[in-house]
């Protein structure tokens, strides 16, 4: 039943676009719809550089209205924004924490497919030497007690998450 519900929205939202009242936010996800089918290949001077240029000149206030809209995004498009985030172009571009931005991401994702994004979770913390504040750490322990609650990933994992996130406790 919940896959039929999945199905139907990414339907609804591939035959009604969400409108955004932000016009970078808007742009992104135009892009991101528009270029889905071809994500490995985006590259420097092709796809990956429109994608950097899009994104490179957000401000506080677009990243904060980008998480009041998580909602409204397909989450196949959430995780193409949050790989492309671990690529080293992107990285040398951008100016604010995407590591952080990605956790957020993480967090906030449908809590039935949550696992797409955990792989790289500590690459991309690492990655942009995130500064993770006590309360996102909390929440990012208990998506994970969550997530192992429910059988999404194994005890292994659950036991390298757990000790990854106390390790930036310290």
């Amino acid at each position: 039943m919940m896959n039929i519900h999945l199905l139907k929205k990414t339907f609804y939202k591939t035959l009604f676009p969400p409108k955004f009242g932000n016009e970078k936010i808007q742009t992104l996800y135009h892009f991101v719809s528009q270029n889905d089918s071809n994500i490995g290949h985006w590259e420097i001077g092709g796809l990956l550089s429109d994608f950097i240029a899009i994104i490179k000149d957000f401000k506080e206030a677009d990243i904060q209205y980008f998480f009041e809209r998580i909602r409204l995004w397909n989450s196949y498009y959430l995780v193409i924004i949050s790989d492309k985030f671990l690529e080293p172009h992107v990285k040398a571009n951008v100016k604010y924490d995407l590591g952080l931005i990605y956790t957020k991401i993480f967090l906030l994702y449908e809590d039935t497919d949550p696992y797409y994004l955990i792989d790289n979770l500590e690459i991309a913390i690492t990655m942009y030497h995130s500064k993770i504040d006590k309360a996102t750490l909390i929440d990012l322990t208990h998506k994970i007690e969550l997530m192992h609650y429910k059988k999404l990933i194994t005890k292994q994992q659950y036991d390298h998450h757990l000790t990854f996130i106390n390790s930036l406790n310290q």
